[in-house]
């Protein structure tokens, strides 16, 4: 991306690019992914809509302070889409109101003290802007109800209609960490699995559409356990958070061919607050109990026909109860489609909660609902209930219904069940006491499935007891009550008691681990997880290492997973003592520290992994490992499991290997090709090299045998070092380790290597020099860099090539890598009086200073010298001019006569007509 946004920048500082508005840049996006709709790419970094930046090329370029991007919302039919958009900002810059404006670090514009609102300037985050805190509860929780009575118009990209889906859904949704967690319910009458779910603003146009493909991994065992659809939108640019906030965003599920993402049929819902979703515990989905056999087909709702239905009616229910001596029942219900399309109709209603098995009616009530209307109700109830019926609601016997008290026919009903959330509870098991060695350490994992039942996996190590006892407490303070007894490490508990679903959503209840008698050995707080839609094997445990002392009450577990756009993403959870300032590293193959990934806090994100990466993931060949503060001694570690890496997102099986750095790929593998595939891509995803490993396309140097290497293939391609010749004021070093003679220019310092210069991620000692390294054409000889040993910094100028002493077409290239074209030889034999004498020996770069010469980046250049300047990367720059004269450097770009740009004729490559502006008339100061 970088070198293509680096063309478009060059052509608009170009003089043919010196308009008053320059054109926009627009990033390329990568090959390989599938573009994010709600946030842009830049690189490997993600851009929130509406933020802006100036561009950052990485070195030896750095970042452009005239290039000013943009990621903005671009409409393409129904779809809103982010692109980057990039402007040369420098014609942008006002005229400055003083006579010495100065140009300060980090700026375009030239600027004048006072000066304000410059184009230059990148606009910070507003106070006022919309943030949603995890501390506001009522604004982490939402939900919606999808039903035909959706005012929403969907539409395809032809912008027409889509028909309604017949059927009622719930959906909620948690805000958490920039994320936006969803998860839906369907109702029993909807046999097809929909194909994608939508996120819109209330016109219609679709913001983000994720795919509803079933996910390898505990996320497809967790969706047929619970019967729920789990995903999540990551990173929600903040514009998306005003309309959550504001009730403006809406949520639809689309039918049709996967193929060819085609639409057949939608049911859409607005996203809002209902009460008590912070504390809901079950739910229930409410569909009619006489559906329509007909209704319009039309979304857009063009007609307002009082006697055709629009779509199926229903509602949902939020459902807390409270257990203890006194246990009660509070439902938040909402409905519509019960009251008929007439303005005068009874606002009562009648709520039943009945128990079928034994033909038990525990609620009936008649209920008065404030402004009743045909496409939105809420209405709340509360009222005591029995123990028995508490635990015949925890596993999921009772049915809601409701039901106009003048209208009854049209009656909705649901069976209540636990709550609509996609949500496991983990926890790592930490030591109660200190143990003999080995430690004792592990980790739970529980849910509960759509039967209301307990699944749980225990797993434990070095515990000592051949038939430990797993108990779950709930613990309040000092007070502990046990609640239930795991018989087995693995399994279901069918019938669990009422009592622990109230400490289990408030993260009260704790794993214990013991023997036959004494303390507990292991125990951990069970804390809520979300499930994202990301392929994944679920918790891996965090081991202790033998690096470090590692307290005995520090445990953790970890979750890693690829998310269908090649997104890695990690979350662990360690308790214990204090890690501050201590970091999570990535390994993907057993060559250690140097080829491990620096990854930051307890959760995060890579967005743009390395193929090595993703398929050692994808074959179980991954570590992660928490580091202390030295970035070396691993406190905690863990071999990740293997995870289904989508087949998009690994790259192509190569045919047979060769000696060829740019061999052909035939298509990515299918599904059932992908054990030999892992294995295979093991093989040719890596080099070794001694006791190295080195990874695919990786460049390396070995400082024994003096070659530069690139691993290819499985097979490394080395050639030997090129040392460029270096001129010293003082004799050159060769350190041990290197291959090439080092210039100090100094004979009072040491030589050492701390302060190293790093240029694209490979480190250079300090005053050595070398030609630049690219794949797959080997040395670029034109070009030397150099690391100064007092700055540190690079310098890569080009070959300064002598003037020619033929006309260009007779100059040629001797060979393809040759860095200045040359004349052909005359084949006359020169008199004894043209060869021409000793010259003498070279000047010095003190004597040339010496003698009126001028300090120059390619080089001191003797007094009167005229040369054309280089810029590393573009070549010479023969339009600029540039004299030395007694010490001092004037560079001059040529350009034409106004009369020659009157009659619009160019003399020749380096003619630039410069705009000549009309002088302003100030009227005279008032006497």
């Amino acid at each position: 991306m970088l070198p293509a946004l680096l063309v478009l920048t060059l052509a608009a500082l170009a003089p043919a690019a010196a308009r008053r508005h320059a054109p926009y840049l627009r990033e390329d996006e990568p090959a390989r992914r599938t573009a994010r709709t709600a946030e842009c790419l830049f690189g490997k970094q993600a851009m929130e809509l509406g933020s802006q930046w100036f561009a950052d090329l990485g070195p030896p370029f750095g970042i452009m302070y005239c290039i000013k991007c943009e990621c903005i919302a671009v409409q393409k039919k129904r779809r809103v889409v982010a692109k980057v958009h990039c402007r040369n900002i420098k014609n942008e810059c006002p005229e400055p109101t003083c006579e010495t404006p100065v140009l300060l670090p980090g700026r375009c514009c030239k600027t004048c003290p006072g000066d304000v609102n410059y184009p230059d300037l990148v606009q910070e985050d507003m106070p006022g802007d919309v943030i949603i805190e995890e501390a506001d509860h009522n604004m982490k929780h939402f939900a919606s109800f999808l039903t035909g009575r959706s005012p929403l118009c969907v539409q395809r990209d032809d912008m027409t209609g889509v028909p309604v889906a017949p059927g009622v859904a719930a959906a909620r949704f948690t805000f958490r960490r920039r994320h936006l967690y969803w998860s839906v319910l369907l109702s029993p009458s909807m046999k097809t699995r929909p194909r994608a779910l939508a996120f819109l603003d209330r016109q219609g146009q679709v913001l983000l559409e994720q795919s509803l493909k079933k996910i390898p991994g505990i996320h497809a065992t967790y969706e047929e356990k619970t019967d729920k659809l789990c995903g999540v939108w990551r990173r929600v640019p903040r514009q998306y958070k005003t309309l959550l906030r504001d009730g403006d965003l809406h949520v639809a599920l689309l039918w049709g061919d996967e193929t060819s993402n085609s639409i057949d049929s939608a049911l859409s819902g607005r996203i809002d607050r209902y009460p008590a979703l912070s504390s809901e515990m079950f739910t229930s989905l409410l569909e009619p109990e006489n559906p329509p056999t007909t209704f319009s087909q039309a979304t857009c709702r063009g007609s307002k026909d009082l006697d055709h239905e629009e779509g199926w009616w229903g509602g949902t229910a939020v459902i807390t109860s409270v257990a203890g001596a006194a246990p009660s029942l509070y439902m938040a219900i909402v409905f519509n489609g019960i009251f008929p399309k007439t303005v005068n109709t009874s606002d009562l209603v009648r709520v039943v909660l009945t128990l079928p098995d034994k033909n038990q009616t525990i609620i009936d009530q008649v209920q008065r609902v404030a402004k009743p209307n045909y496409d939105f109700n809420l209405l709340e109830v509360s009222t005591p209930i029995s123990a028995a019926e508490l635990r015949s609601l925890a596993r999921g016997r009772l049915l809601l219904g409701i039901e106009s008290v003048e209208n009854p026919q049209r009656r909705i009903s649901g069976s209540v069940r636990q709550k609509g959330t996609c949500e496991l509870f983990h926890a790592p098991l930490v030591a109660e006491r200190t143990p003999a060695a080995p430690s004792p350490e592990g980790l739970a994992l529980v849910y509960i499935d759509k039967e209301g039942s307990l699944v749980y996996d225990i797993q434990m190590e070095n515990v000592g007891v051949v038939d430990p006892k797993i108990t779950l407490v709930e613990e309040q303070g000092k007070r502990h009550l046990q609640v239930e007894i795991l018989d087995t490490r693995v399994g279901v508990l069918a019938r669990p008691s009422a009592r622990i679903f109230q400490p289990l959503y408030d993260e009260q209840l704790v794993v214990h681990i013991a023997g036959d008698a004494g303390p507990p050995i292991l125990r951990g707080r069970l804390t809520s997880r979300l499930m994202p839609d990301a392929a994944g094997s679920g918790p891996a445990l965090l081991r202790r290492t033998t690096q470090a002392r590692v307290p005995n009450n520090m445990a953790g577990l970890a979750w890693l997973s690829v998310d269908s756009l090649c997104g890695l993403y990690y979350e662990a959870a360690v308790t214990g003592s204090s890690r501050s300032r201590s970091t999570w590293w990535l390994e993907t193959h057993a060559g250690g520290e140097d080829n491990a990934r620096e990854l930051g806090g307890d959760e995060g994100w890579v967005l743009e992994p390395s193929a090595a990466e993703l398929v050692a993931i994808h074959i179980g060949a991954a570590f992660l490992e928490l580091r202390a503060q030295d970035n070396v001694t691993a406190l905690l570690r863990t071999r990740a499991p293997q995870i289904s890496v989508p087949t998009s997102c690994l790259p192509a099986v190569p045919g047979p290997i060769d000696n060829e750095l740019s061999p052909k790929y035939p298509p990515s593998p299918s599904a059932d090709q992908l054990s030999d595939y892992g294995l295979y891509r093991l093989s040719v995803g890596y080099c070794k090299q001694g006791e190295k490993y080195y990874k695919l396309g990786e460049i390396w140097t070995d400082t024994e045998t003096c070659s530069k290497c690139v691993c290819v293939m499985g097979t490394p391609k080395c050639e030997p070092v090129q040392c460029p010749h270096v001129n010293c004021l003082v004799p050159t070093i060769l350190p041990p380790g290197h291959c090439c003679p080092i210039c100090t220019n100094t004979t009072s310092a040491a030589w050492s290597e701390n302060g190293s210069c790093v240029l694209a991620g490979q480190s250079y000692a300090p005053g050595s020099s070398w030609h630049p390294y690219l794949v797959p054409g080997g040395y670029d000889t034109c070009a030397i860099c150099t690391c100064n040993y007092i700055t540190k910094q690079i310098h890569c100028p080009r070959v300064q090539c002598p003037p020619l002493r033929c006309s260009e077409k007779d100059a040629f290239r001797p060979d393809k890598k040759a860095c200045c074209r040359v004349c052909p030889e005359n084949k006359t034999k020169k008199s004894d009086e043209e060869t021409p004498k000793d010259q003498g020996t070279p000047k010095t770069a003190e004597e040339i200073l010496a003698e009126g010469g001028c300090r120059f980046p390619d080089g001191p250049l003797p007094n009167g010298k005229e040369v054309h300047p280089s810029i590393h990367s573009h070549g010479e720059q023969r339009c600029v001019t540039c004299r030395c004269k007694d010490g001092e450097v004037t560079c001059v770009r040529k350009r034409c006569g106004r009369a020659a740009c009157q009659r619009r004729r160019r003399v020749d490559a380096c003619c630039a007509c410069t705009r000549h502006r009309r002088q302003r008339h100030h009227p005279p100061p008032p006497s």
